[in-house]
């Protein structure tokens, strides 16, 4: 008669501290709750504590309290230590998070200046062309000439952080003073600025509004401190350089019209439509593709075109709040009432973010400025793609489009080739 197979048998418990480190250890990498809890379990019944421990109770009561308990220390010893280490990172993730919003409050500086200097109120040291200050938005950190953020000023952003107000940052271009102006003074958007289709519940559109209008950290500054009127200053500075760029555009003009009439078109021929229409390739893989491959392209763009939306979206937005905010929060926290819950959810995880980086925003601006008296790295504002160090950054003239074209102008309208003007 064939013989039944035997369970196999159990592990051998570690007999010394050397082997019980190796276990736990081998165990927590596996990982292995059931070998830890047949370990906690030895150990707990070896233990003469327990019997006294379990005097009072029915003998029964035993194996369940062993079983019990070695489970429950079997599960902290598998997961405890990677949720001390995700607490940890939370904990870092949003001191970081603070340290790069403090310089928010030097972007308002910095644009406040702006305003002044192009209204010739002031000067400021080296700046040339308003383009300059397009560049030291990337290099907030690093400009000399702003004063260090302040006790006042930390308490001002700390009350913004807590306001419903509170918008966080979008990566907004900081020193884009003429779309901001524009939006202000309410005038018409270009079509390459239009709302667009309203596929996504208007999803994009109000993304597009709000990289066109101040900041919300600007509003909520200017209506505190009364500085409201600093955008409505003259441009003097910016209608001077506007003169000299309109007379190098009209200089292209006429040397493209003179080519045309010779019969050149090349320098004239427009850009293709797709460099500024990239939301719907079909219509060129339907040009370019093999009939035989191009149903399954379709469906496949169509998909990933889907999960691009998806991702763009309140839905999505909704989700990301949830995870990095409101399910963090100790305590409820209201959730203002709303025709779409998904917009309900993104406005109270703002508000739980805003207050979560207003908790810690105090102590890390002291350490930022213990760092800056030691002559420390600090924490600076969070950067989007790719950047330059400010040490390799080429700040001539000739490197963009604006202050060339101010200087082409100088030269056409006989005057020197230069900025003072």
């Amino acid at each position: 008669m064939e013989e039944l197979n035997s369970p196999a048998a159990e592990p051998a418990l570690p007999t010394t501290p050397e082997a019980r480190a190796a276990y736990i250890k081998a165990a927590q990498t596996k990982p292995d709750l059931a070998a830890l809890t047949r370990l906690f379990a030895a150990e707990l019944r070896a233990n003469p504590a327990l019997a006294e421990a379990l005097t009072p109770y029915l003998p029964q009561s035993e194996s369940l309290i062993v079983g019990l308990y070695a489970n429950a220390k079997a599960a902290a010893f598998v997961k405890g230590p990677f949720l001390a280490k995700q607490a940890e990172a939370r904990f870092i993730e949003v001191r970081e998070a603070a340290a790069h919003d403090l310089w928010e409050i030097q972007q308002k500086k910095l644009f406040d200046l702006q305003c002044r200097w192009r209204a010739e109120q002031i000067t400021l040291p080296g700046v040339r062309h308003t383009e300059e200050f397009r560049q030291w938005e990337d290099y907030i950190d690093h400009c000399p000439w702003l004063p260090p953020i302040t006790a006042d000023e930390v308490a001002l952003y700390q009350d913004y952080l807590r306001s419903d107000q509170y918008v966080p940052n979008q990566n907004w271009s900081w020193q884009n003073y003429r779309q901001f102006r524009r939006t202000a003074e309410g005038e018409e958007q270009g079509p390459d600025e239009a709302d667009g289709p309203n596929d996504d519940d208007g999803y994009e559109a109000a993304t597009r509004r709000g990289y066109r209008t101040l900041p919300a950290w600007y509003q909520y500054h200017n209506e505190a401190t009364g500085q409201n009127l600093l955008l409505t200053l003259p441009d003097v500075r910016g209608e001077k350089e506007a003169y000299y760029i309109g007379l190098t555009e009209a200089d292209k003009a006429e040397k493209l019209a003179a080519q045309r009439a010779r019969g050149d078109m090349a320098a004239s021929l427009p850009w293709h439509p797709l460099v500024l229409h990239r939301d719907d390739l079909a219509p060129y893989f339907r040009q370019f593709e093999d009939p035989a491959d191009l149903p399954r392209l379709l469906r496949w763009y169509e998909a990933d075109q889907q999960d691009e939306r998806r991702r763009h979206g309140y839905l999505f937005e909704a989700n990301l709040w949830i995870e990095r905010a409101l399910e963090d929060q100790t305590n409820p926290w209201p959730i203002a009432a709303h025709a779409d819950w998904r917009q309900a959810v993104i406005a109270a995880g703002m508000r739980a973010w805003g207050h979560q980086l207003a908790e810690v925003l105090p102590a890390v601006w002291q350490e930022q400025e213990q760092n800056r008296a030691l002559g420390l790295p600090l924490t600076g504002p969070k950067q989007y793609g790719d950047q330059k160090p400010f040490a390799e950054v080429n700040w001539s003239e000739e490197e963009t489009y604006h202050p060339k074209f101010i200087l082409r102008g100088r030269e056409l309208a006989g005057e020197p080739r230069d900025f003072n003007f």
